[in-house]
């Protein structure tokens, strides 16, 4: 048996406020079975809320476990378990850190109970290293606070130390009885880039950035959806 995970935006999407390509997440579905019928599982990985990841688990009909809030959360939508990865003094930081940066003018999403992400209008258009210089000058200026600062394309995300996707997709492997050797992981960003480091297959979209692209084993020739098709067809041939 083999694991995959995978990422959302950048990845099954485009990103915030732009339309899912549903006849690509359709072929998405149907892979998802044909893996499935060679003992591969597959779990989102994302840093949005449960409510969003669980609406993609809808729209790919799919069950198992999957990641949320960039490893604060994870959750089984077959149970409707949900499974709090930080603890209670961790969370207390998260909210001081939100109230010092309220007065910044930042969008929180709403739905993330145990991580922070931030944007700002314009966010979507940005240039990639606009969103980078940014994460690092916040995470210099509230260093006091000893969290993890990463970031996609359109957020800057904020989880307590040891906390990230790699976190949770090592937490959710033993629960399988799986080592890393056996996951594969599908990212594009570089709050992905702990999970493609930990994982035995590291694989990306061709609109990953440069970072995400060095960690990868398997790079697409195409991006966003398009890309996780032709991934996921790869590893049905092999």
């Amino acid at each position: 048996m083999r694991a995959l995970f995978c990422d959302i935006d950048g990845c099954l999407g485009p990103g915030k406020h732009l339309a899912l390509d549903l006849e690509g997440l359709a072929q998405v579905r149907g892979l998802i079975k044909r893996l499935a019928a060679r003992d591969v599982s597959f779990h989102l990985c994302t840093g949005r809320p449960q409510p969003y990841a669980e609406a993609m688990s809808q729209v790919l009909d799919v069950q198992t476990p999957f990641i949320c809030e960039n490893g604060a959360m994870i959750f089984t939508p077959e149970t409707d378990r949900e499974t709090r990865m930080i603890s209670e003094s961790d969370l207390e930081a998260l909210q001081a850190l939100r109230a010092a940066l309220a007065p910044e003018g930042f969008i929180f999403e709403v739905g993330n109970e145990y991580s922070l992400c931030l944007s700002w209008a314009g966010i979507t258009t940005a240039p990639q290293a606009e969103i980078v210089a940014r994460r690092e000058e916040l995470q210099a200026r509230y260093g006091q606070f000893d969290l993890n600062w990463t970031n996609s394309h359109t957020s800057i995300d904020v989880t307590p130390k040891g906390v990230s996707k790699q976190s949770a997709v090592a937490a959710m492997l033993a629960q399988m009885g799986l080592n890393h050797e056996q996951a594969i992981g599908i990212g594009d960003s570089h709050n992905d880039l702990k999970m493609l480091g930990f994982v035995g297959h590291p694989m990306c979209p061709a609109n990953a950035s440069p970072e995400v692209k060095a960690a990868s084993k398997t790079i697409a020739s195409q991006p966003q959806v398009a890309g996780v098709v032709e991934l996921m067809s790869g590893l049905l041939k092999a």
